[in-house]
């Protein structure tokens, strides 16, 4: 039986959070990449109100620079060698790091500015940031391999640094409204779970125009919300915002200086394809990256909505709203890990191996999929306007790639020899 999604950031946290989660983590499967419920009727989530609406456009001009020069994307012109890949895809995956670290250290600086100043522009300035964070985390969610990668898909180096960024879709907004009116974060953000930190909480925070809770009653969160109204509200909410921002500062941080050379260097150990063991098993773990196409958007992000999942919708952006954007994010990275760094998918990727292997129309095919399925990500509306009908129009123009990938790309008859991650041999979708 395949592990849910919802066990996976809990599974595999590596050493970052409480004790009793650690303990949990001892029984993490050696399997990557587990699977997720296949083949349903589509379910549908109970309504929210729409995202807190400032009344005002934001300034852009507004936002402040971040500390770190990220330069431009990196576009590798070396011709291809395995180790030149492991490069190009260390760096591309450095700079998309560099760039989420700047934008978490522009969203602190607007959330600590609407805490203070709390008027129409700073909340609006702050959705803005948040926005900006969002779209570089999901360009970083597809190069999910080494530290940041949780340990079920890189069991070599993941220690699950993206969970504690964006932990979707294991979030609770109840776990949230229980850090503001609990405030246990005020002892550590150790003591925090993964599920209400984050992007997430922030978004929460940000967007969420009710005073209710999703807290049982008889809970003490639930108790204690209760007496919990107006401005003390608001106050325990902005508290929490400011704390939380901090937080996915300090995160970022650390990720950047994974692959920062005066930091980890992990660039250096991937080269030396340090713990993988062999160059082509980190080949694998990097590869299988591409598999976020398959499982978090096809699956995940689609699934339910399109009637092929079990599950009722879990979207990644319920407050905020820009699950749509957020693939159309994820596709164009898929274009960087597999066809270049470059803004249009120049430099050195696996499309340079398949055409070195003599596997050029292999390498076209896929980019030909993944061109309809970027077309059709780009042209679909909001979440909040589309019919189930165009959800499955959807999943449909994603899913050829993703059947690509696991029947051509990897398996027993990959050309390039790239191992199947065990959950996708086993899907059969």
């Amino acid at each position: 039986m395949k592990l849910q999604r919802f066990s996976r950031s809990f599974l595999a946290l590596g050493g970052a959070v409480l004790p009793a989660v650690l303990a949990f983590a001892c029984h993490t499967t050696e399997e990557p990449r587990p699977g997720v419920a296949k083949k349903g009727t589509a379910s549908t989530a109970d309504p929210l109100p729409p995202p807190f609406d400032a009344g005002v456009v934001p300034d852009a001009a507004g936002l402040p620079e971040g500390p770190y020069a990220c330069g431009a994307p990196p576009v590798s012109t070396a011709p291809f060698t395995k180790a030149a890949l492991l490069g190009a895809t260390a760096d591309c995956a450095a700079y998309h790091l560099c760039r989420f670290a700047n934008a978490a250290h522009v969203l602190r600086t607007t959330v600590d500015a609407e805490a203070k100043d709390g008027t129409k522009e700073s909340r609006a300035l702050a959705q803005l940031a948040w926005q900006r964070a969002m779209d570089e985390w999901s360009h970083s969610a597809l190069f999910q391999f080494g530290p940041v990668a949780d340990k079920a898909t890189d069991k070599y180096h993941g220690r699950s640094l993206r969970t504690l960024v964006h932990a979707w879709p294991d979030t609770s907004r109840c776990q949230v409204e229980t850090q503001v009116v609990l405030k246990g974060y005020q002892g550590g953000f150790d003591l925090v779970f993964p599920s209400s930190r984050g992007l997430f909480a922030l978004e929460y925070l940000l967007y969420y125009p009710g005073t209710d809770t999703a807290c049982s009653a008889s809970s003490q969160a639930g108790g204690a919300w209760a007496s919990l109204v107006g401005d003390a509200q608001t106050k325990a909410k902005r508290d929490y915002a400011v704390a939380a921002a901090g937080d996915l500062v300090a995160q970022a941080d650390t990720l950047r200086k994974v692959w920062a050379p005066d930091g980890e260097n992990f660039k250096a150990k991937l080269l030396a394809f340090d713990g993988y063991g062999n160059e082509q098993e980190a080949l694998n773990v990097v590869a299988w990256s591409m598999f976020y196409v398959e499982q978090e958007v096809k699956d995940l992000k689609l699934g339910s909505y399109a009637g092929f999942q079990t599950a009722p919708p879990n979207p990644e952006t319920a407050f905020a709203r820009v699950d749509i954007e957020n693939i159309r994010t994820n596709l164009r990275a898929f274009r960087e890990l597999y066809a270049g760094c470059g803004a249009a998918g120049e430099g050195l990727g696996f499309d340079d191996w398949l055409v070195a292997s003599g596997n050029g129309a292999l390498a076209k095919e896929l980019l030909d999929l993944y061109t309809q399925a970027q077309a059709a990500a780009d042209a679909f509306p909001p979440f909040y306007q589309a019919s189930p009908q165009q959800f499955a129009d959807l999943y449909l123009k994603i899913r050829p790639l993703a059947n690509l990938l696991k029947t051509q790309l990897f398996g027993s008859g990959s050309p390039l020899n790239l191992k199947l991650p065990a959950s996708a041999a086993s899907d059969t979708d």
